[in-house]
Protein backbone atom coordinates (compact mmCIF):
# COMPACT_ATOMS: atom_id res chain seq x y z
CA UNK A 1 0.00 0.00 0.00
CA UNK A 2 1.34 3.80 -0.57
CA UNK A 3 1.32 5.22 2.12
CA UNK A 4 2.69 8.63 0.68
CA UNK A 5 0.99 12.33 1.80
CA UNK A 6 -0.21 14.26 -0.65
CA UNK A 7 1.63 18.00 -1.06
CA UNK A 8 -1.86 19.81 0.34
CA UNK A 9 -1.63 17.42 3.12
CA UNK A 10 1.59 17.79 4.29
CA UNK A 11 1.37 21.39 4.09
CA UNK A 12 -1.53 21.67 6.72
CA UNK A 13 0.64 19.80 8.95
CA UNK A 14 3.40 22.21 8.39
CA UNK A 15 0.55 24.86 9.46
CA UNK A 16 -0.73 22.99 12.01
CA UNK A 17 2.88 22.13 13.56
CA UNK A 18 3.65 26.22 13.05
CA UNK A 19 0.50 26.95 14.82
CA UNK A 20 1.23 24.52 17.85
CA UNK A 21 4.53 26.02 18.35
CA UNK A 22 2.91 29.92 18.83
CA UNK A 23 0.35 28.28 21.01
CA UNK A 24 3.00 26.74 23.22
CA UNK A 25 4.23 30.62 23.98
CA UNK A 26 4.24 31.26 27.63
CA UNK A 27 4.74 34.74 27.66
CA UNK A 28 3.20 38.06 25.53
CA UNK A 29 3.74 41.75 25.67
CA UNK A 30 1.12 43.36 27.62
CA UNK A 31 -0.57 46.92 26.61
CA UNK A 32 1.31 48.60 28.57
CA UNK A 33 4.46 47.46 27.10
CA UNK A 34 4.93 44.53 30.18
CA UNK A 35 4.97 40.60 30.04
CA UNK A 36 2.13 39.21 30.29
CA UNK A 37 1.76 35.37 31.23
CA UNK A 38 -0.07 32.85 28.79
CA UNK A 39 -1.27 29.88 30.28
CA UNK A 40 0.62 26.80 29.25
CA UNK A 41 -1.17 24.63 26.77
CA UNK A 42 0.14 21.37 25.97
CA UNK A 43 1.90 20.17 22.93
CA UNK A 44 -0.29 18.47 20.98
CA UNK A 45 0.46 16.37 17.80
CA UNK A 46 -0.39 17.37 14.33
CA UNK A 47 -2.74 15.40 12.68
CA UNK A 48 -2.37 14.63 9.17
CA UNK A 49 -5.47 13.29 6.96
CA UNK A 50 -4.66 11.79 3.94
CA UNK A 51 -7.81 11.50 1.73
CA UNK A 52 -5.81 8.21 0.12
CA UNK A 53 -5.85 4.66 0.48
CA UNK A 54 -4.18 3.61 -2.13
CA UNK A 55 -3.50 3.27 -5.45
CA UNK A 56 -5.75 5.47 -7.54
CA UNK A 57 -8.49 3.59 -9.02
CA UNK A 58 -9.75 5.94 -11.27
CA UNK A 59 -10.54 9.62 -11.88
CA UNK A 60 -13.32 11.75 -13.35
CA UNK A 61 -12.73 15.56 -14.24
CA UNK A 62 -15.94 17.53 -15.77
CA UNK A 63 -15.70 21.34 -16.22
CA UNK A 64 -18.93 23.18 -17.55
CA UNK A 65 -18.96 27.10 -18.53
CA UNK A 66 -21.17 28.72 -15.95
CA UNK A 67 -23.78 28.44 -13.79
CA UNK A 68 -25.86 30.68 -11.94
CA UNK A 69 -27.77 29.90 -7.83
CA UNK A 70 -30.44 32.53 -7.35
CA UNK A 71 -30.28 34.60 -3.44
CA UNK A 72 -30.63 31.87 -0.99
CA UNK A 73 -30.91 29.36 -3.52
CA UNK A 74 -29.56 25.92 -3.45
CA UNK A 75 -28.41 23.81 -6.57
CA UNK A 76 -26.70 20.83 -7.69
CA UNK A 77 -23.35 21.72 -9.14
CA UNK A 78 -24.27 20.94 -13.32
CA UNK A 79 -21.83 18.16 -13.86
CA UNK A 80 -21.36 17.08 -10.68
CA UNK A 81 -23.17 13.84 -10.05
CA UNK A 82 -21.32 10.94 -10.41
CA UNK A 83 -22.68 7.37 -10.10
CA UNK A 84 -19.87 4.59 -9.29
CA UNK A 85 -19.81 0.87 -8.15
CA UNK A 86 -17.97 0.34 -4.42
CA UNK A 87 -15.71 -2.54 -3.97
CA UNK A 88 -16.70 -6.36 -3.66
CA UNK A 89 -15.32 -5.71 -0.14
CA UNK A 90 -13.68 -3.41 1.82
CA UNK A 91 -13.78 0.27 1.16
CA UNK A 92 -12.22 2.90 -1.21
CA UNK A 93 -11.77 6.65 -0.70
CA UNK A 94 -13.49 9.16 -3.16
CA UNK A 95 -11.52 12.46 -3.11
CA UNK A 96 -14.38 15.17 -4.72
CA UNK A 97 -12.81 18.76 -5.89
CA UNK A 98 -14.69 21.74 -6.70
CA UNK A 99 -13.01 24.80 -7.90
CA UNK A 100 -14.31 27.93 -9.87
CA UNK A 101 -13.75 31.78 -10.65
CA UNK A 102 -15.79 34.87 -10.26
CA UNK A 103 -14.84 37.32 -12.68
CA UNK A 104 -16.78 40.10 -12.65
CA UNK A 105 -14.51 41.40 -9.49
CA UNK A 106 -16.87 41.11 -6.28
CA UNK A 107 -16.18 38.59 -3.95
CA UNK A 108 -19.06 35.80 -3.44
CA UNK A 109 -19.79 33.51 -0.99
CA UNK A 110 -21.93 29.73 -1.37
CA UNK A 111 -21.69 27.43 0.74
CA UNK A 112 -20.66 23.46 -0.87
CA UNK A 113 -21.47 20.30 0.34
CA UNK A 114 -21.25 16.89 -1.36
CA UNK A 115 -24.09 14.44 -0.60
CA UNK A 116 -23.44 10.42 -1.20
CA UNK A 117 -26.79 8.32 -1.79
CA UNK A 118 -28.95 11.53 -1.42
CA UNK A 119 -27.69 11.98 2.29
CA UNK A 120 -25.15 15.21 2.81
CA UNK A 121 -21.41 13.55 4.03
CA UNK A 122 -20.23 13.83 7.76
CA UNK A 123 -17.97 16.56 6.30
CA UNK A 124 -21.03 19.10 6.06
CA UNK A 125 -20.94 22.41 4.22
CA UNK A 126 -18.13 24.10 3.52
CA UNK A 127 -17.29 28.03 2.34
CA UNK A 128 -16.59 28.54 -1.11
CA UNK A 129 -15.99 32.37 -1.12
CA UNK A 130 -13.88 33.34 -4.32
CA UNK A 131 -13.58 37.23 -6.26
CA UNK A 132 -10.98 37.21 -9.20
CA UNK A 133 -8.93 34.44 -7.83
CA UNK A 134 -10.11 30.75 -7.99
CA UNK A 135 -11.63 28.82 -4.87
CA UNK A 136 -11.63 25.33 -4.52
CA UNK A 137 -13.56 23.11 -1.83
CA UNK A 138 -12.45 19.83 -1.44
CA UNK A 139 -14.37 16.67 0.27
CA UNK A 140 -13.54 12.91 1.52
CA UNK A 141 -15.84 9.69 1.70
CA UNK A 142 -15.53 6.24 1.61
CA UNK A 143 -17.52 3.81 -0.97
CA UNK A 144 -18.25 0.27 0.63
CA UNK A 145 -20.08 -2.71 -1.34
CA UNK A 146 -23.16 -1.89 -3.49
CA UNK A 147 -23.75 1.43 -6.41
CA UNK A 148 -23.38 4.94 -4.73
CA UNK A 149 -24.22 8.26 -6.55
CA UNK A 150 -22.36 11.44 -5.33
CA UNK A 151 -23.62 14.91 -6.04
CA UNK A 152 -21.90 18.33 -4.97
CA UNK A 153 -24.91 21.06 -3.92
CA UNK A 154 -23.98 24.69 -3.64
CA UNK A 155 -25.95 27.50 -1.57
CA UNK A 156 -25.77 31.01 -2.06
CA UNK A 157 -24.68 32.20 1.15
CA UNK A 158 -24.34 36.37 0.56
CA UNK A 159 -27.88 37.03 -0.20
CA UNK A 160 -27.32 38.37 -3.97
CA UNK A 161 -26.89 35.25 -6.04
CA UNK A 162 -23.58 34.16 -7.08
CA UNK A 163 -22.50 32.79 -10.39
CA UNK A 164 -19.67 30.11 -10.56
CA UNK A 165 -17.57 30.51 -14.21
CA UNK A 166 -15.58 27.30 -15.26
CA UNK A 167 -16.78 25.27 -12.74
CA UNK A 168 -14.85 22.42 -12.62
CA UNK A 169 -15.83 18.92 -10.77
CA UNK A 170 -12.54 16.00 -10.12
CA UNK A 171 -13.71 12.79 -8.92
CA UNK A 172 -10.73 10.62 -8.04
CA UNK A 173 -11.42 7.21 -6.53
CA UNK A 174 -8.52 5.09 -4.29
CA UNK A 175 -8.99 1.49 -2.89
Amino acid sequence: MNKSVPIAAAGFAVLAISGSALLGATTATAADGGKAALPHLAAKKAQVVACSGGTTVSMNYRSMDQQSIAAGATADVEGSQITVKGPKKGTDRILVTLSALAINGSSQLGLASLYKDGVGTPEGQKYFGYGSTPATVQFCGTINKGQHTFVVKMQDDGGTGLTMYNPTITFQRFN
